[in-house]
């Protein structure tokens, strides 16, 4: 869905970006961590989400992502146990994509 002007200029001056333009920025600039797949929850036959965990400064974080349609055609990468890739923001550590 297309977002109007006066939104675009509102997130522009509030600095939000839409969820795939940051995600888009994470893994370009984001900092690297090696983190663990803890479950994967296979939805539909093109839905996977998968649990990782990952540790900053001796800080646990966990969160979760839907699999894009690249990653999904390589869904054996990311079983539960799986080591991944991590990119963070370091400003705002808890939020993380996995490559």
């Amino acid at each position: 869905m297309q977002k109007s002007f006066f939104r675009r200029l509102v997130d522009k001056i509030l600095r939000r970006n839409s969820e795939d333009e940051y995600r888009k920025w994470l893994l370009r600039y984001g900092r690297v961590v090696e983190g663990r797949v803890i479950d994967a929850d296979d939805e539909s036959l093109n839905t996977t989400t998968i649990y990782y965990c990952y540790h900053i400064s001796n800080v646990r974080y966990e969160s979760s992502q839907l699999l894009t349609p690249e990653q999904g055609l390589h869904r054996a990468k990311y079983f539960p146990g799986a080591a991944v890739s991590v990119r963070f923001d370091p400003r705002y550590p808890g939020r993380a994509v996995v490559e």
